[in-house]
């Protein structure tokens, strides 16, 4: 075991020291958007759409599982984004949008320059295939669709199995209206905007590791619904901008408490876009009505009154010149129960009294070359009733990560992120790790980023 977590430890100094030697020239443009401009030429373009595809694959190892545990899935768990050990297919990406005229980018960031003046219209379909697939499923969409069976109904067999699924978690219509501000509008199923991290490691996107955050699993992976935005502001003082709707609960279409989620953020950027600021927030019923319609493990609750369900995140990032950045985050959530008999938490039992959390995290990036880059991350995440990382893991108390790695561009379509993460708990005797047997783990990764 101490000699695996040595070599784990030296991987991304190794991998860094050997760098120069396979110094590649600066990346000339990006490869995403190569296979549909060789399938389709510029057709797409024409009609202002783009489509690529990204492959994300991953291999990765931790000191705590024993051979036959490493044979089956999520035996790096409660780790998110590499869950299996050995070779995993992380995910196989397709995003075809067609993007609005507009100041803001719908559940991203205000942007600068004038109003638009002129009416628009958008889509955006994104679909994943892979067993980060697994999660961002929705309820009544495509939870349980037959290619999703029987790891969708039965998770045993998930990870005997090591399943992957097919999910497609953004497909909606966007509008521009061009009043006041300019109102840009979004309605359908899409990931929602709540976090530092997003879940496709999109080669701009807030992701600079290949395991996510303790924060990244406690926030929603799929919302559906309407939602408005507009820039509020635009001067010296920077840009303000504003989201607002309303949305069927935390992966749902098929919200079976009938009660909407209100889901808004508030967002600042500096005009340079050097930096900003979000604060993003959901809130609402959350709990399933009856035992005959459970949608676990996204809702756990079951009782026939409402119990309130709310995540908050505020999250940022500055630039501080071309090589040195930081980003940071901050969530707190809680579920409410009223302790009733009749309000039944499904993992723990009857009268269910709630359940809070809270985590902080903050990264930060060293830009050496065009094409390298190294990062560090630091997080403590208390889940105090062991209940928002479910299913992942049921250990009530904090846990603590250390996460350090780099990223190598190694040609225009191809990037490579080694990682090395150590996790360990406190404040709680339960036990995380390794099937239920340590309370901290070293986990090792390389990932590799195909973008076509």
């Amino acid at each position: 075991m101490m000699k695996t977590g040595r070599v784990l430890l030296a991987a991304p100094l190794i991998f860094s020291m050997f760098s120069p030697s396979i110094y590649a020239e600066p990346v000339d443009g990006r490869g995403e958007g190569d296979l549909s401009r060789f399938l389709f030429g510029n057709a797409l373009q024409q009609y202002g759409i783009d489509a690529d595809v990204l492959l994300d694959m991953g291999y990765g190892r931790n000191n705590r599982s024993t051979h036959e545990e490493r044979k089956y899935g999520n035996s790096n768990a409660p780790i998110p984004g590499q869950d299996d050990e050995g070779f995993e297919l992380q995910s196989l990406h397709l995003f075809v949008d067609k993007r609005l005229k507009s100041d803001i980018l719908p559940r991203v960031t205000p942007l600068p320059g004038p109003v638009p003046q002129d009416f628009d219209f958008g889509f955006s379909l994104g679909s994943m295939y892979g067993r980060n697939a697994q999660f961002p499923r929705t309820f009544g969409w495509d939870a349980h669709w037959k290619v999703n069976e029987p790891g969708a109904s039965d998770i045993e067999s998930s990870i005997r199995h090591r399943q992957n699924y097919l999910v497609v978690q953004n497909l909606f219509a966007t509008a521009y209206l061009p009043y006041g501000t300019g109102i840009t509008l979004w309605a359908g199923i899409f990931g929602p905007a709540i976090g530092y991290e997003i879940g496709p490691n999109l080669r701009d996107a807030r992701n600079n590791f290949s395991t996510k955050s303790y924060a990244f699993i406690s926030e929603p992976n799929t919302l559906s619904g309407v939602m408005a935005g507009t820039r509020l502001y635009s001067g010296d003082a920077g840009m303000v901008g504003v989201e607002l709707g309303l949305v069927r609960g935390w992966n749902n279409l098929r919200d079976n408490n009938d009660t909407p989620s209100v889901n808004g953020a508030l967002r600042w950027r500096t005009a340079d876009m050097q930096t900003w600021i979000d604060y993003e927030f959901i809130v609402g019923d959350e709990q399933n009505k009856s035992f005959g319609d459970v949608q676990a493990p996204t809702s756990l609750v079951v009782s026939p009154r409402g119990q309130l369900k709310q995540q908050h995140s505020i999250n940022g990032w500055h630039a501080f010149n071309s090589q040195w950045s930081m980003g940071a985050e901050a969530v707190y959530g809680r579920q409410d129960g009223d302790g009733r008999p009749d309000t039944v938490d499904v993992v723990t039992g009857p009268g269910f009294s709630g359940a809070e959390w809270w985590g902080v995290n903050a990264n930060v990036t060293y830009q050496y070359r065009k094409d390298l880059s190294f990062s560090g991350r630091i997080e403590h995440f208390d889940d105090k009733q062991g209940f928002i990382l479910y299913p992942l893991s049921s250990a009530r108390g904090a846990i603590n990560a250390v996460t350090t790695g780099l990223r190598y561009d190694v040609t225009r379509n191809v990037s490579l992120r080694p990682e090395i993460r150590y996790d360990w708990q406190s404040g709680s005797s339960d036990k995380a790790f390794g099937s239920g047997r340590n309370q901290s783990q070293l986990t090792g990764v390389v990932e590799a980023l195909i973008y076509f």
